[in-house]
């Protein structure tokens, strides 16, 4: 990989004149190979944002962020965010060990800074967390009252139609316990989709192996406003065709189809407790 590779979205990006060094390392037989990328016109979140979404997409690869210069907030000199011990930062000229344990497509630090190591001089904000799926800040005001927001992609979430019937996903999450759930697809927006609309046929593809000839957006919702400001587009499309699934480790789900009173039924019940598909379902009712 060239060393200079830059990430599409860095000439859109303000530009405040920091550079950031970005390390992937993944696995090459018995071996890791690092690449290396240099950002520049990035602020911190959106660097570790494109940072852990390069490693993610790749299996097993784990991820270091590096800031070169000074960011719009005054973070400077070469500060690791992610995976470095804090007291033993290495030099740009030898090989970059991230000290990171190797785990499908999971980042796991050691040697993590304190809080106030991560908060940046001169400013109010803190990055506390990060993983390759979202990173968590922390805010203090003048009153040193502090809350949290949780950082991550908008997603996507799809009502694919066959007649009058809708497509669900049913199965069990990690999260939830045992009993199996119904959900409609739904996730993360990446950097490689071209549209919101691309990310949703993605996502309906991949869980449910259904294929619609056009997907419209019929609205928009923050599912966790006292949490964090990632926002839920809504779409709705009619299924033209089938294909493969292509479900990731941990998603043993079958795909169904409910008649609208089925629904109703399942919700009833209990069957459908995933926020995100109640809010869907209700914006797929408005007249």
């Amino acid at each position: 990989m060239d060393a200079t590779e830059v990430d599409e979205r860095d000439s859109t990006w303000e530009n405040h004149h920091p550079r950031f060094r970005v390390y992937v390392q993944e696995p090459s037989g018995e071996t890791y190979t690092t690449a290396t990328y240099d950002l520049t016109g990035a602020d911190v979140l959106q660097a570790m944002d494109w940072a852990q979404r390069q490693a993610a997409t790749r299996s097993d690869a784990v991820w270091a962020l590096a800031l070169v210069g000074q960011d719009s907030r005054g973070l400077r000199g070469l500060t690791w965010l992610v995976g470095m011990d804090a007291n033993d930062p290495p030099s740009d000229d030898h090989e970059i060990d991230l000290r990171l344990r190797m785990t499908s497509r999971t980042a796991r630090p050691v040697g993590v800074p304190s809080r106030d190591q991560w908060r940046p001089e001169g400013s109010s904000a803190a990055v506390v967390h990060a993983n390759p799926w979202f990173t968590v800040t922390e805010t203090v005001d003048a009153s040193e009252r502090s809350w949290f927001r949780l950082r991550s992609s908008d997603s996507v979430i799809v009502a694919a139609m066959v007649d009058d019937r809708i497509v669900f996903v049913h199965g069990v999450r990690d999260t939830t316990g045992p009993e199996p759930r119904y959900e409609l697809p739904s996730g993360g927006i990446e950097p490689s989709d071209d549209s919101a609309a691309a990310a949703a046929a993605r996502e309906l593809l991949e869980e449910t192996g259904a294929v619609c000839g056009e997907l419209t957006e019929v609205g928009t919702f923050v599912a966790e406003p006292g949490v964090s400001d990632v926002r839920t587009r809504v779409f709705v499309g009619t299924v033209t065709e089938r294909r493969e699934t292509a479900l990731e480790p941990g998603e043993d789900w079958t795909t169904v189809e409910l008649e609208p009173s089925e629904v109703d039924a399942a919700v009833s019940a209990g069957e459908v407790t995933d926020g995100a598909t109640l809010a869907a379902l209700l914006l797929l009712r408005r007249p």
